[in-house]
């Protein structure tokens, strides 16, 4: 049987704009590569929740981007599904084409010439920001009547679906860019963005997507789809990028930005300057399937990081603390929250040989939103995990 998943976009390069140390995105750029090691989350918001997917760069090379996505999928009944889809967006495809392909079939190449897998050419971002109008097509799926939203939000598909060319236009909505929120190793950033709308025809009928591109002609990024996979109220939304490096709010890179040493990279000495002068540190890179305490492999690089950083100061003792976003009742997220650190710690336990008595878990559930959950990021935020360590510099930090 053949499986096919749809998906969404990711980054290559990033404007990030912020004041060192503020609370909020202020105006000053920075730049950002998206490096091997780098992992992109996007969240899908349909009826019913919002599911994520992590999209990791196994390899940035002149080539392109090799990603490696490891999807989860975990049903009402018990019933868990995972499938390893790997995939290649070719540097020569970034540059020139004018077709997207929004699909994977797993049993079929990793590559595919002509198609752009995650952002709009260069040349067509040209046209766009110039005012003009460009031919694009998009390769999607036929789905099956009565199938509604992308499952579990993380698009996981059958046989009996076929894929389908959509031919068109995409055109350019407005002058200037706006700005457009982003988590960037757990901080939040912004990055500018251009407003484009989509005119599509197939067998089907007509389709009209609103897309949010990233106004960096380097990489021009899809940001948001609104109608996202011919669904009207599906929106697909890049909400994280979680780096291998140092690169972040506070300073620059650490250098190569591999990220696959033992310590994850970068990431552990940042986490340990942060438990360090704080005491609390958001902890980027832990993945949860939806709606789920199963951690996404993904998450292996941040674990680890915590397994150092415990091993270094054996002195130290800690909580970790689940959060949640308000989709559902209270009382389901709180014991979701709690189910997903009580796994972090299982993996550190058992993995890393952690004594657990060092640490502590604490489920909120809801409680203690970071941003508003009327919003995907906002949501995307909320849905954390906090490592707290037992100082008097903690009491109520980031609360």
């Amino acid at each position: 049987m053949t499986m096919r998943t749809e998906r969404g976009s990711a980054a290559l390069l990033l404007l990030l704009s912020f004041a060192a140390g503020s609370a909020s995105p202020q105006q000053r750029a920075l730049p950002l590569p998206l490096t091997t090691g780098a992992a992109i989350v996007q969240t899908l918001s349909f009826e019913g929740g919002d599911g994520e997917s992590v999209h990791l760069v196994k390899l940035a090379s002149q080539e392109g981007l090799r990603f490696e996505w490891g999807l989860i999928e975990v049903h009402a009944t018990g019933d868990t599904i995972r499938q390893l889809l790997r995939y290649l967006e070719a540097t020569a495809d970034v540059a020139s084409a004018h077709r997207l392909t929004v699909f994977y079939d797993p049993k079929g190449l990793e590559a595919h010439p002509g198609y752009t897998m995650h952002a709009v050419s260069r040349a067509v971002y040209y046209r766009l920001r110039s005012g003009v109008a460009d031919t694009f097509q998009i390769m999607a799926l036929e789905r099956p009547a009565g199938t509604g939203g992308v499952a579990a939000g993380l698009g996981l598909h059958s046989h009996r679906e076929m894929p389908v060319r959509w031919r068109g236009t995409l055109s350019p909505v407005g002058a200037g860019t706006i700005p457009f929120p982003l988590l960037v190793n757990g901080q939040r950033v912004e990055v500018p963005a251009i407003r484009v709308r989509g005119s599509f025809t197939a067998r089907q009928g007509h389709w009209e997507p609103e897309l949010l591109v990233l106004a960096d002609s380097t990489y021009p990024l899809i940001l948001k789809w609104t109608g996202a996979f011919q669904e009207p109220g599906n929106v697909l939304q890049t909400v994280r990028i979680d780096m291998p490096t140092q690169a972040g709010p506070t300073g620059g890179t650490s250098g190569g930005g591999h990220g696959n040493g033992s310590e994850g990279g970068a990431l552990g000495p940042m986490l340990e300057r942060s438990l360090t002068s704080a005491c609390r540190v958001e902890l980027p890179g832990i993945y949860f399937a939806f709606n789920s305490a199963e951690l996404d492999p993904a998450s292996d690089r941040a674990i680890t990081s915590v397994a150092t950083i415990l091993a270094r100061h054996p002195d130290w003792t800690a909580t970790l603390e689940g959060h949640t976003d308000s989709i559902g009742s209270a009382a389901s997220n709180l014991a979701l929250s709690q189910r997903r650190v009580e796994a972090v710690l299982r993996q550190l336990a058992e993995k890393h040989k952690v004594n657990p008595a060092r640490l502590k878990t604490a489920g909120f559930g809801s409680a203690r939103p970071r941003e508003s959950n009327a919003t995907i990021e906002g949501r995307a935020r909320n849905r954390r995990v906090e490592l707290v360590r037992e100082c008097s510099d903690a009491r109520g930090a980031g609360k």
